[in-house]
């Protein structure tokens, strides 16, 4: 299960401090998600001297101002993690609040991290420059959005589920800090997941056509160089949601394009994946399984797949070229490749692999964990954190966020 998960909707709210609904409690310390409002004070002006007629005046109070949000602080260490020392996320956090999907990006000046409140009421946006200290963005206010880093900084795309294309917005920063509404993208249908590198954003989009029952998705690959005007992709693979709905994520300075090709006849099972150093020229890797999501590692790539023709069936690919050459894990890492319940089993991960972009944790449903820095070589490290079977959330730059509690590495 991968940070980027990347294939999904999400939204932005902004403040001053990064990730989530609410202020995010460190190891050891816990903040409250609002400062208490400020008692308005009335000042009563000196009384004129005794005899006088005149009427003291009473000056109108100056307007009472919110106060800023406390900065979301994440502790523990960026490298060599040994183990983790838990703490309770404050009521109101927004990883607390979050939907399942919640994600991180890591660019050139720091860390992003976008998701939506529960029940999809309203996105947030929170960014960092090192991982320690966050902000969250307030001038982002939609339902969903999606995040990418483009040459020329961030670029988030937002609106209203429910709403057609045309209701979309974008907004662009160059720092994290300060946003632009740059209105609504040009050249682009319902966006289903978008990615960056040096060369430019890369996004999957669909239209419908028909309604009700009759509805169907066609799907589609665009490019932009600011994420603001778009263009199809001539030659780009046809995609299909036959199986997973098709998605795009970057890693290691390329794109990966991750679905069902339209063509499923012959395939036995198996799927296509697509990489491209530029988002116009893609080449095809074929796969035993479907690809279902990337995590990428400082020195390799996990690459989860799932089957079609069994549905529940998983295996995982390991690539350290870049994503060009991959060779299948029967073992899941660490984890094993059964995973037995009350009464039965099944094939696939006893446990679930996810990474912060440079390393990769694997927790094991009996307690277990694990890191790496390739997917290939684990080492073993402490776990006390919450019970088996409980799966990570997200692998943050100095931790980890289990359901409502944070592991700060040690």
């Amino acid at each position: 299960m991968g940070i980027a998960v990347l294939a999904t909707g999400l939204l932005i709210v902004a403040v001053v401090a990064l990730r989530a609904v609410g202020p995010f409690a460190s190891a050891g310390a816990t903040s409250s998600p609002t400062a208490a409002m400020p008692s308005a004070a009335v000042a009563v002006a000196t009384p004129s001297t005794p005899g006088s007629s005149e009427v003291p005046s009473i000056q109108s109070p100056p307007p009472t101002q919110a106060p800023s949000a406390p900065p979301f602080t994440t502790s523990g260490v960026t490298s060599s993690w040994q183990g983790f020392t838990w703490s309770q996320l404050a009521a109101g956090n927004p990883l607390v609040a979050a939907d399942p999907g919640i994600q991180m990006l890591q660019w050139s000046r720091g860390f992003v991290v976008y998701g939506t409140t529960g029940g999809g009421a309203k996105a947030f946006v929170w960014t960092s420059s090192d991982g320690q200290t966050w902000t969250q963005v307030t001038s982002i206010t939609v339902q969903h959005v999606l995040l990418a880093a483009s040459p020329a900084g961030l670029v988030a795309i937002g609106g209203d589920p429910t709403q057609d294309a045309g209701s979309q917005k974008v907004w662009t920063s160059s720092d994290g800090i300060k946003w632009s509404d740059a209105g609504s993208p040009t050249g682009l249908g319902f966006l289903d997941s978008i990615a960056g590198t040096s060369s430019g954003l890369v996004a999957v989009e669909h239209t419908v056509t028909g309604s009700g029952k009759l509805a169907t998705s066609q799907y589609g690959v665009a490019h932009s160089n600011d994420g603001i005007a778009w263009t199809s992709v001539a030659g780009a693979p046809a995609l299909s949601d036959e199986v997973i709905v098709p998605r795009v994520q970057s890693g290691s300075g390329r794109y990966f394009l991750l679905g069902a090709p339209t063509a499923l006849s012959g395939k036995g099972g198996g799927g296509d994946l697509w990489w491209s150093d530029d988002g116009q020229k893609w080449t095809t890797v074929e796969l035993p399984l479907y690809p279902a999501s990337l995590d990428f590692g400082r020195d390799g790539i996990v690459l989860h797949t799932s089957a079609m023709s069994a549905p529940g069936a998983a295996g995982i690919e390991l690539s350290t070229d870049g994503g060009k050459t991959w060779q299948a894990d029967s073992k899941f890492g660490p984890l094993g490749a059964t995973t037995c319940g009350i009464g039965e089993c099944s094939a696939g991960p006893d446990g679930v692999i996810e990474s912060n972009g440079t390393i990769f944790l694997a927790v094991k449903s009996d307690g277990h964990a694990w890191t790496s820095y390739d997917g290939r070589t684990w080492m073993s490290i402490s776990w006390t954190g919450p019970a088996s079977g409980t799966e990570p959330n997200l692998v943050m730059p100095r931790g980890v966020v289990v359901g409502k509690s944070y592991g700060a590495a040690q």
